[in-house]
């Protein structure tokens, strides 16, 4: 086999191998949510909640998803004296539990709208 075919060979798998890569505790880590959440959207949740609770990233697995229509651009949960836009906005409620507690979040689908439900 010439080198040139071979240093092709070797190049796809390098990229193949650099494309593969997972992101830390994204749904890949649970199949259940791997079909229905981007993994951009889940680690986006996943963050947030961990700056927010103050705990490691790594503590907060995301348990539920369902699929939403949210009333509006702030996802239902205007804060105050904020201007919502009156649009439909598709996106997930999801639900995991941290020391025996659960905790809910409404993203949009980007994820980057994120609310705590209270």
């Amino acid at each position: 086999m010439p080198k040139k075919w071979i240093l092709v060979l070797v190049s796809a798998g390098l990229l193949l191998a650099a494309c593969s890569t997972s992101q830390p505790n994204a749904p890949a880590d649970n199949p259940a949510l791997g079909d229905v959440l981007p993994p951009d959207v889940a680690l986006n949740v996943q963050n947030e909640a961990s700056a927010l609770l103050g705990v490691p990233v790594e503590s907060i697995q995301i348990q539920n998803v369902e699929k939403m229509n949210w009333p509006n651009a702030c996802l239902g949960l205007p804060e105050a004296d904020e201007a919502c836009a009156q649009v439909i906005t598709p996106g997930w409620l999801l639900t995991f539990s941290l020391a025996g507690q659960e905790y809910r979040y409404r993203v949009d689908a980007t994820g980057t709208v994120i609310r705590q439900e209270p």
